[in-house]
């Protein structure tokens, strides 16, 4: 419950505020589309550079410790952002929130798939993942309403308390293993076996870099990041300035992305369970794909609602698939580093794709060709998964 209320927190001040309050703040501000892109690039710049701390940290001190201290930065960042008067502070206070948002979900999935096991694991996941999706769809009802009525600034202000108070949440709920209170994780049993087959010894970086399904993971990781982003960041834009959509309505875009992605991932982490996340991964990677090509063909708004629904259905199953090949292609030992290395190819992504979907649409003079290079990014990746092979001796078992 803990986690589930953090990540809603955490995605609706890193998925559902930008986006939703990005055409004000072009506008009052006097921001390019560039400049605002790189305002995202900031926060992907930090959340690269901190994923793979907050990652090792947790293997090391645990998840309550870590979640709870970097509370403080992702509120107090979203807080700043209120404060904000040009493209310079805007940046530094979301870099702020990249610091402290790079500490949410790694620790949160880490911790999750130690109290589940392995026939469990893809569905508490996927309910997990149910609070990105809540978080940043209730922004896109909920912001709106805050700016028409008090401006953007109070969305920020309202969001950064929000974050910093879970640090009152964290703390003295949050229990790093079911052994701290004489439990063992649900599923568990079935799998102790195996659990038992993955080398007891901790695992180095440079161990983990030689696998080459660590590569093909980043990789796609970072395709799909691209591709996601390019869309997701600049969707309500899109709709305001290009199309002329009201504001009212094109805020909708992110609401119905993310109420879509809840029981979208739901459903992908239950299949998962089934057919493996190998099969999982490569299928809903080449199908968000192809939803893009349907949104930059959609002329009406009741056209572009439904390809952002099936975007958003594939998209709530992407984060927890991931994480579960965290645990499923890489011993238990180093879950949290395993998913904050990988968080760097995630966060590479998210740096670039707004700083080029933003000077690619200054350049062209619309999104349909930037958006057109995120559906291609997002079809290499599915095509990249079916390279993806468990070595043996060094992964739990196969799809």
């Amino acid at each position: 419950g803990a986690s589930f209320i953090t990540l809603f927190i955490n995605y609706s001040i890193r998925i559902g505020a930008y986006p939703i309050l990005l055409p004000e703040m072009i506008k009052d501000l006097r921001l390019t589309k560039a400049q605002a892109g790189l305002i995202k690039s900031a926060f992907a710049i930090t959340y690269l550079v901190f994923a793979p701390i907050t990652g090792r940290l947790t293997d090391r001190i645990g998840a309550r410790k870590v979640i709870s201290f970097f509370c403080l930065f992702l509120g107090g960042g979203a807080f700043l952002m209120g404060k904000a008067e040009n493209l310079a502070t805007c940046a530094i206070f979301y870099g702020i929130v990249g610091i402290g948002s790079a500490a949410m979900w790694v620790p949160s999935a880490a911790l999750i798939q130690k109290w589940f096991g392995m026939k469990r694991r893809g569905m508490a996941l996927g309910i997990l993942n149910a609070s990105s999706g809540a978080g940043f769809g209730l922004m896109g009802l909920i912001l709106p309403v805050m700016v028409m009525g008090y401006g953007w600034r109070f969305g920020w202000f309202t969001l950064g308390i929000a974050g910093v108070s879970l640090f009152l949440l964290n703390g003295p709920l949050l229990r790093d293993r079911p052994e701290q209170m004489g439990l063992s994780p649900w599923g568990g049993k079935v799998d102790e076996a195996k659990e038992n087959s993955f080398p007891p010894k901790r695992i180095g970086y440079f161990e983990l870099l030689k696998q080459g399904q660590f590569w093909i993971l980043g990789i796609s990781y970072f395709l799909i990041s691209y591709g996601s982003y390019a869309l997701l960041d600049f969707i309500v834009t899109y709709g305001v300035l290009e199309l002329n959509i009201p504001y009212g309505i094109a805020s909708l875009f992110i609401t119905v992305t993310a109420f879509c992605g809840i029981p979208g991932g739901i459903l992908i982490m239950t299949l998962s369970d089934h057919i493996g996340t190998k099969k999982s991964l490569g299928i809903i990677y080449a199908l968000m794909g192809l939803s893009i090509l349907f949104i930059i063909f959609g002329n009406n708004v009741p056209l572009l609602m439904v390809g952002i629904g099936w975007f958003g259905v594939f998209y709530g199953g992407i984060f927890p698939l991931v994480a579960a090949c965290g645990r499923d292609y890489f011993p238990k030992e180093v879950t949290g580093t395993i998913l904050g290395l990988l968080t760097i190819f995630y966060g590479a992504g998210a740096m670039t794709t707004p700083v080029v979907t933003g000077y690619l649409a200054d350049l062209t003079g619309t999104f349909r060709w930037p958006f057109g290079l995120g559906a291609f990014a997002s079809l290499s990746a599915g095509f990249l998964i079916g390279f993806l092979k468990r070595p043996k001796g060094f992964a739990n078992e196969d799809d």
